[in-house]
């Protein structure tokens, strides 16, 4: 009896034909094969841990290798599995293998560019059940009621004579690889006929194992196509090599610095793999040796390895072990070890050739994805690089970020998210997405970061950001686009300014109710040079929580776009209240975040805390309309009314000739609206002037020559602000500037 050690499935390599269960199957396919005028007539039998109905045995025809490998037996979408389950002949026209075809999940176990009709033939007896005959029409035809019995009487007889060798030396499950059988012309008779069994065993007995060898080759080659990662090379060269050819155990190592290191191993003991780990290439081993030579070797026991590499201590008993060196690049860049059953018959010289040719294709395919996954490697670092680190720590904010690269096709994008500290104590959120999925995408993320946070150190509201940051991006010539939001925050206050170019605006949370600001949305950055962008004002509350994302974080497949920000408003909605890592982990997707993903994807939340009591913040603002000179006497009453109830009084004056001076010289030099913004700390007050005036102030010492100098009598007034200011300043605002200054409440200020 054969050995039959087992890996999944069984280690015959084929069945037969010229075995009783062979001859039987193949009979039987040949019979129906001419009777109805099938395309294809395929043997199904059951694997040996009866999960699956393995093809076993094909009639070689011009359509035989678009055959279906094998099917769940569960799988009812198709006529296989459901005659097997039902015990009944199941017929599926066009219709039917086109729904089941959409209807199963990828990969499908068989494809279907062409239409066709199938049917599948139960092969039991009352008390077994074997597998199935499967019969395929190109194109699709309807099978007369006539022809259903006749399948079905060849099918039972079939069955019944299995049933009798069920208890013999010979399987009656599927082996690993499906012989093909030549379809030899035959006249047509009755089931029974004695003549007619003749000359169909006559048949048998031409088959070859040619047919065979090019299904492996082309099963090979199929399935490498789709593989992207050396484990899943190595599982099918497992499972399309080795156990093809009667292999028990393999390993696949592959030289690096001048040493191996096995990438892969099934069926051997520990020892053995430990044996061959990092074996330098000066050592002389089986492995060094066929890299070296790039010869195949095949040793038939621990014997006759010890004796050919002297030093060397054979780990294993009677089996043959095979030497296959893996070619890539034109040149020999590791070993393939195969050990063989110890009952396992010697391969012939083309046996040994076709497997030497299959493992150089498994050798292609290991490389190309070796050198895919360095090249990913390094640019997944690149991406981290450009992507911020721990966010800054600002007292009256919690944020957090969550960031998925793609794990489709590349794996590598532009997306982007930052949390800033701005000038003036504020905070910015930026959340961004560039335009594909490559090393150039990645590239110009890490550009358009720096360039974001350059021009908000400089002051500039989000609009004027997005303004700036297109110019540079059409500037840079490269051709990609972006969408980006930014939302500035005044944690003082809680006062939020929001523009979008062409990106999605952010949800705000609180208490179980959601908010989609209303925003004027820009075209995305790098499309239009004279594109404006609009800032958007939004109060935000302490409690409230704040999202951005980017679309990669939406589940469109499923439910589309709107539908997909309502689920994830509706989780902000719901858990709100929550940690915010919790509450991170749910709006990224919980256990779905590690699925498949065809695109990156980002999340950015902030939880506004607002200013503790003890350091409460006070806020007050008025503008003054352009070149309202009588205005600065309204500033200077609005101010008194202020500090009054505020109960800071003793700083009025003061105050008032600084407000005056600064406000006078920017309706009389910026020509624009200007805008006041005075703010409480625990011991000095902060006044901000903004205007559209890009220049800075810039106070001039008065010199004798400079009676008449125009400039320089503008540049007094700040002498007197740089004299009462505690510490004064100015930086660029978008178009114009905002001019600062602050006075200390802790002193009387006239000492």
């Amino acid at each position: 009896m054969e050995d039959r050690t087992r890996f999944g499935q069984p280690l015959a390599t084929v069945i037969e034909p010229r075995t009783r269960v062979g001859g039987a199957i193949a009979g039987a396919l040949l019979d129906v094969y001419h009777r109805v005028g099938a395309n294809t007539c395929t043997a199904y039998l059951l694997t040996e841990d009866r999960r699956e109905l393995a093809a076993s045995m094909v009639v070689d025809s011009p359509l035989s290798f678009g055959i279906a490998n094998c099917f769940d037996v569960d799988d009812l979408l198709w006529p296989t599995s459901r005659s097997y389950q039902s015990g009944k002949i199941t017929v599926f026209d066009e219709a039917g293998m086109w729904e089941g075809a959409r209807r199963t999940p990828l990969p499908a176990p068989i494809n279907i560019p062409f239409p066709m009709s199938v049917a599948s033939v139960p092969i039991r007896t009352p008390r077994n059940r074997f597998g199935t005959i499967g019969i395929r029409w190109v194109p699709p035809r309807p099978v007369a009621p006539e022809s259903r019995e006749y399948l079905q009487a060849v099918a039972d007889r079939l069955a019944a004579e299995l049933e009798g060798l069920a208890g013999s030396a010979e399987a009656v499950t599927a082996p690993v690889v499906p012989v093909f059988i030549p379809a030899e012309p035959v006249s047509v008779a009755a089931p029974g006929d004695s003549q007619l069994r003749k000359r169909l065993q006559e048949a048998v007995a031409c088959a070859t194992t040619r047919g065979s060898h090019l299904y492996q080759l082309q099963r090979l080659a199929t399935e490498l196509t789709g593989a992207v990662r050396a484990s899943d090379i190595l599982s099918i060269a497992q499972a399309r090599v080795v156990r093809a050819f009667g292999g028990r155990a393999a390993a696949f190592s592959l030289v690096e610095k001048e040493r191996l290191h096995v990438v892969g191993a099934a069926g051997l003991p520990r020892e053995a793999v430990q044996a061959i780990e990092g074996t330098p290439l000066s050592r002389l081993t089986p492995e060094t040796d066929t890299i070296r030579t790039g010869r195949v070797r095949i040793l038939a026991s621990a014997a006759e390895v010890e004796q050919a590499y002297p030093g060397i201590k054979a780990e294993f008993d009677q089996q043959a072990r095979g030497y296959f060196p893996l070619l890539y690049g034109g040149s020999v860049v590791g070993c393939c070890t195969i050990e063989f059953a110890a009952a396992q018959r010697p391969l012939s010289a083309a046996e040994t050739t076709l497997l030497a040719l299959m493992v150089e294709q498994v050798a292609q395919s290991l490389g190309r994805a070796r050198s895919h996954e360095i090249e990913h490697v390094l640019m997944r670092r690149i991406q981290r690089t450009l992507l911020p680190g721990s966010p800054p720590h600002i007292p009256e904010a919690v944020t957090t970020a969550r960031y998925f690269p793609a794990t489709e096709g590349v794996a590598v994008g532009g997306d982007w998210y930052d949390v800033l500290s701005l000038p003036d104590g504020r905070m910015g959120l930026v959340v961004g997405d560039v335009e594909g999925h490559n090393l150039d995408a990645a590239a110009l993320m890490g550009q358009l970061r720096s360039a974001v946070r350059a021009y908000a150190a400089e002051g500039h509201d989000p609009a004027i950001v997005l303004e700036r940051s297109n110019r540079l991006l059409l500037g840079l010539d490269i051709g990609l686009f972006t969408t980006c939001c930014c939302v500035w925050v005044d944690v003082a206050t809680g006062a939020a300014t929001i523009a979008s170019a062409g990106h999605p605006g952010p949800l705000v949370g609180y208490h179980h109710e959601v908010l989609r600001p209303e925003l004027v949305v820009g075209p995305p950055l790098g499309v239009d040079v004279w594109a404006t962008y609009r800032d958007t004002a939004v109060e935000l509350l302490p409690g409230s929580v704040t999202a951005l994302f980017t679309d990669g974080l939406l589940d469109t497949r499923q439910v589309g776009y709107d539908a997909a920000v309502r689920q994830l408003a509706g989780l902000l909605s719901d858990k709100s209240g929550e940690d915010l890592e919790r509450l991170a982990d749910a709006m990224a997707g919980g256990d779905r975040s590690q699925e498949a993903r065809g695109d990156d994807a980002t999340l950015v939340l902030m939880r506004y805390e607002g200013v503790p009591p003890c350091d409460q913040v006070r806020v007050a603002r008025m503008s003054v309309q352009r070149h309202d000179l009588h205005g600065v006497a309204d500033a200077r009453r609005f101010l008194e009314d202020v500090l009054r109830g505020w109960d800071l009084l003793p700083v009025l004056d003061d105050l008032e000739i600084l407000v005056s001076e600064v406000a006078t010289n920017a309706l009389i030099h910026a020509h624009s609206e200007v805008d006041f913004r005075l703010r409480t700390y625990p011991d000095h007050i902060r006044v901000e002037v903004r205007d559209s005036d890009p220049y800075p102030p810039v106070p001039t010492t008065l010199l004798d020559d400079d009676t008449h100098n125009g400039e320089a009598e503008s540049g007094r007034g700040l002498l007197i602000v740089e004299a009462l200011a505690s510490v004064w300043g100015s930086s660029p605002a978008g178009r114009g500037k905002t001019t600062w200054f602050e006075i200390d409440t802790t002193e009387d200020p006239h000492g």
